[in-house]
């Protein structure tokens, strides 16, 4: 069996369940995110989640490539 790999998130962001649109792509961007304005990733992979308590989402994004590739 191969060795597992493990990436950890370039940038791990934590918002409000309820925040604007807008306002939720303002703090992608802030936070070094390259977002367009659909909320987008331009590079790397954005994965979002949900909390179970649907209070907040969290939003993860790799700067690398899907593939793995740098």
């Amino acid at each position: 069996m191969g060795k597992s790999t493990y990436h950890k998130a370039t940038v791990t962001l934590k918002l409000p369940f309820k925040i604007a649109p807008d306002a939720e792509l303002i703090a992608l961007r802030d936070a070094g995110i390259p977002v367009d304005d659909l909320g987008v990733a331009a590079s790397g992979f954005l994965y979002m989640r949900t909390t179970s308590d649907y209070r907040s989402h969290i939003f993860r994004w790799f700067a690398g490539r899907r593939d793995g590739r740098p």
